[in-house]
């Protein structure tokens, strides 16, 4: 299967995520930043990132940068190519499902346990963030960071280092699908897809398999959108 293409995304749109970083533990800085960009979908599938170019953007020596992109690679969220530049893997539909299965299985059981974990407080928050993601549905950074705020509350809950890491690798190699699936919906569509309520209420209740099963169902709605649609 051919990869899918992508539609061009609005440099303004990654104005935030996109300042210069402080000298400051420099090697972790820049793997930081590449990080959320790589989350938040600020590279596109297939863009190659040219280990100059991110050294002059971050205001940094090569050297970091490097050592940066080393580590992604590892993670499987950026491949090497000969140029000795990195890319974002392609949206092809054999990873698009692999990462769907993994993702399902393991935040499905974070969430398994952070279900008798959650205090009032947490569940409020959660609420707050819920609703505050439906209310910023038309900025797409915004409701992308809110996402990953509502979800990692509830996986930290989960009270498991190892599995939390897994996790975050995961969000990393999904971050530039999820873009992807949501800009080809249009940032004005109706907001069917927002399962964050229904978890809320399962996790109220301590249902944890109602609050797997509405998890499951908003991992897998930027996977179907993208894996049904057809390619070029």
């Amino acid at each position: 299967m051919q990869p899918l293409q992508q539609r061009d995304s609005d440099p303004a749109d990654y104005s935030p995520l996109l300042k210069p970083i402080s000298p400051t533990s420099v090697n972790d800085a820049v793997y930081q930043t590449l990080s959320q960009r790589l989350i938040y979908g600020v590279y596109q599938a297939g863009q190659v990132l040219g280990i100059q170019e991110l050294a002059d953007d971050l205001h940094t020596s090569t050297m970091p940068v490097r050592e940066a992109l080393r580590r992604l690679v590892a993670q499987k969220a950026l491949e090497p190519m000969r140029s000795r530049s990195m890319r974002v893997p392609l949206i092809t539909a054999d990873r698009l499902l692999d990462l769907r299965r993994v993702r399902l299985l393991a935040e499905g059981q974070a969430i398994e346990w952070a279900c008798a974990q959650l205090d009032a407080a947490a569940l409020s928050t959660l609420e707050a963030l819920a609703i505050d993601i439906q209310r910023v549905r038309t900025d797409l950074t915004a409701s992308l960071a809110l996402n990953l705020q509502f979800h990692f509350l509830i996986y930290r809950a989960a009270h498991s280092q190892v599995l939390l890491a897994v996790i975050e690798n995961l969000w990393l190699q999904s971050g530039p699908y999820l873009r992807a699936a949501r800009e080809q919906c249009g940032i004005e569509r109706e907001a069917v897809d927002d399962h964050h309520h229904a978890i809320v209420a399962c996790l109220r209740a301590g249902d944890s398999e109602g609050a797997k099963q509405a998890l499951q169902a908003d991992i897998s709605w930027p996977f179907d959108q993208l894996c049904n649609r057809p390619s070029d």
